[in-house]
């Protein structure tokens, strides 16, 4: 269990992991209620109006949210890997990124699909 907490990519996809997830939840349970750039998902499609900018903290939340987990789960499952320190912390950086872009996608794809889409602006 101890290699577990040493194992670098655990911890660099735990941390991230719990972090995004947490930040998801937040968002989700606590969405700012009016366009900000303070506080929430903040892109210009998404501070478009306010039904896009609802939208968008809604799906922002739950995106991170789900991304935060398979994080959280991918570093666990990776504990056991046989890597180098040097070569776990290099290959974790790549579920990282990836799910650090992942919510902002679907969110920006689901944006213009439903408010672009119809017409609307």
């Amino acid at each position: 269990m101890e290699a577990l907490f040493t194992n670098p990519w655990t911890i660099i996809l735990l941390l991230t992991g719990l972090l995004s997830a947490l930040s998801g939840w937040i968002l989700k349970k606590y969405p700012p209620k009016s366009i900000n750039w303070f506080y929430g998902y903040r892109t210009r499609r998404a501070m478009k109006g306010q039904d896009q900018w609802d939208f968008a903290q809604k799906l922002a939340g739950r995106e991170m949210l789900r991304s935060g987990l398979l994080l959280t789960v991918l570093g666990i499952a990776g504990a056991w890997l046989p890597l180098s320190d040097e070569a776990a912390v290099a290959v974790a950086l790549v579920p990282v990124i990836i799910f650090a872009f992942l919510p902002v996608v679907r969110v920006e794809t689901e944006l213009k699909k439903r408010f672009e889409g119809s017409g609307r602006n």
